[in-house]
């Protein structure tokens, strides 16, 4: 029997959104209202340990955005995702022994919680420096998905050495927001914004101190969990993650199978048949990308159908018509009049 398709390595916690929609309705946006925004079905947030694909997340983040009339939501939503909003791998870090270990294991498994992004660790003689780089396009998303990585980062810290931290550096890689003065209330005055990629460097007096609720057994067995994690990740969804960073890098100009499968360093004839044995095939990958962003598209811009046609890789938007209802049933008019 064909397996259905899972998209576990990119899926983004419940406890995430969870956190987002709670946030929202503080703002005056009832959770009905943000999840039919989203089309998000309320029964997917029941399971505590559920997960939501990394599009799906996008479009619920755009519809708080959307309507919280908040700008600096991602400043917000960081500082309430937790330790203990990290699952796994929070319990984790708020075992370890001190702050570099700390740092040390959410290097390693970072990857359990589907972030967007690649994390690097540069050490020097006086600041241990931590880097962010988006890992699949983000867009319009970019700068609120940044401060909710950076403030969470920023907040865990604290609460881990259970003081304040006094001459932290941050850095954006967006011009400055027209609120910049919130990020000095969070991070303290040294915030730099155009910089190459985003960051968070803290003094390296910080990094030996022991932390209060160290616990090497509990170390131990998380990191039995997250190898475990990362192991069935790897296994189940590798390629198929790998194909679909691949579209979603390349709107408007996506591959045939055969240029994916020289871009992924193997095969047409493997591509096609590692994707068979996942219950699915290279032309339904693309289409649910495609429809997926076309989604995103006319619920959060005011694109023309023919601009949403072409960033699609369709010719014209006649075309994109007739695509969009038959994965849908609807027309894009129709759906783009339900919002």
């Amino acid at each position: 029997m064909k397996q259905s398709m899972n998209f576990a390595a990119e899926l983004v916690p419940i406890a995430y959104a969870s956190a987002l929609i709670d946030l929202a309705a503080e703002l005056g946006v009832p959770r009905d209202e943000l999840l039919q925004a989203a089309r998000i079905k309320p029964q997917v947030l029941e399971a505590p340990n559920g997960r939501l694909s990394f599009i799906d997340f996008n479009l619920l983040a755009s519809a708080a955005l959307t309507r919280c009339n908040e700008p600096a939501l991602g400043l917000l939503l960081g500082q309430r995702l937790n330790v203990s909003t990290h699952g796994i791998l929070g319990y984790a870090v708020l075992s370890s022994a001190t702050l570099d270990k700390a740092i040390q294991f959410a290097l390693k498994y970072y990857r359990v919680l589907g972030l967007a992004y690649e994390l690097e660790r540069i050490e020097g003689d006086e600041r241990s420096e931590l880097r962010a780089s988006e890992s699949m396009p983000l867009g319009a998303l970019g700068r609120f998905a940044a401060e909710g990585l950076m403030c969470s980062l920023h907040s865990i810290a604290q609460f881990l050495l259970g003081e304040k931290m006094h001459g932290i550096e941050v850095g954006f890689a967006y011009p400055a927001p027209l609120y910049a003065e919130r990020y000095q209330q969070v991070f303290g005055p040294r915030v730099q914004f155009d910089q190459p990629y985003h960051r968070i460097s803290i003094p390296q007096h910080y990094l030996q101190r022991p932390m209060a609720l160290a616990n090497p057994a509990t170390v131990q067995m998380c990191e039995q969990q997250c190898e475990a994690l990362l192991a069935s990740l790897d296994v189940q969804d590798a390629l198929l993650t790998r194909v679909r960073r691949l579209l979603l890098a390349r709107p408007g100009d996506f591959p045939d199978l055969s240029s994916a499968a020289k871009a992924l360093h193997t095969s047409g004839r493997s591509l096609r048949r590692h994707l068979s044995a996942m219950g699915t095939s290279y032309q339904q990958v693309l289409d649910d990308v495609r429809k997926r962003l076309a989604l995103q598209y006319l619920s959060t811009t005011q694109l023309p159908l023919y601009e949403i046609a072409y960033l699609l890789g369709f010719s014209d938007a006649s075309n994109f018509r007739r695509a969009f209802k038959k994965w849908t049933g609807k027309l894009p008019s129709d759906y783009r009049g339900e919002e």
